[in-house]
């Protein structure tokens, strides 16, 4: 996998938005390893294309 561009790169707040899930679920996802997280500075990004696909359903799922 290629490692994310700046510009794909998107702040927490705004991949809570994209999942429908609170920024501190995102972070625990970071935490879990379920997404990787990039810290800028003080900050902490995470791709937009990695959000994508953890919202994307899972094959297999219950009908």
């Amino acid at each position: 996998m290629t490692p994310p561009t700046p510009t794909d790169l998107i702040g927490l707040a705004e991949a809570a938005r994209l999942l429908g899930v609170s920024r501190w679920m995102v972070r625990a996802m970071i935490g879990r390893g379920e997404l990787p997280g990039y810290r800028i500075g003080r900050l902490i990004k995470v791709s937009a294309r990695d959000v994508r696909r953890a919202a994307r359903p899972m094959d297999g799922g219950a009908s």
